[in-house]
């Protein structure tokens, strides 16, 4: 690792510039620790992020977003955007209604011949 070297200045001054430089590089490492040591679990946060959705609408159309992890994303005939988990793909085809009440961990799709389907997200959270 190079050194460097803060020649001309005063002793404040390299104090100062010193302590600038270290700050940049321990404050991150500092935020990394306090999050794992006191943020949410994995587990929490996708059990927070899949109650908070709410789904209302009939598929459109379906596509693998190559910029998005290859991810399966539907578009709902109202513009809006929902991910699906590979193992949901086969089970969800355009003209199908979704609905997911914001709370709740079931996904209802009804389905164009008129039967109802329940996806359950709990087996999607990690143990």
């Amino acid at each position: 690792m190079a050194r460097i070297e803060f020649t001309g200045l005063s002793k404040v001054d390299k104090i100062i510039l010193g302590s600038f430089y270290w700050s940049i590089r321990i404050v991150p490492l500092l935020f990394i620790i306090y999050e794992a040591a006191f943020g949410p679990s994995f587990k929490q946060s996708m059990t927070e992020k899949y109650l908070s959705e709410s789904v209302k609408g009939v598929v459109d159309t379906q596509y693998n977003d190559q910029r998005n992890h290859n991810a399966r994303t539907i578009i709902l005939k109202d513009s809006s955007v929902f991910y699906v988990g590979k193992s949901w793909e086969p089970k969800i085809e355009a003209g199908d209604s979704l609905y997911k009440k914001k709370g709740t961990l079931l996904l209802e799709v009804y389905k164009k011949d008129g039967r109802k389907m329940v996806l359950d997200y709990r087996p999607l959270i990690p143990k």
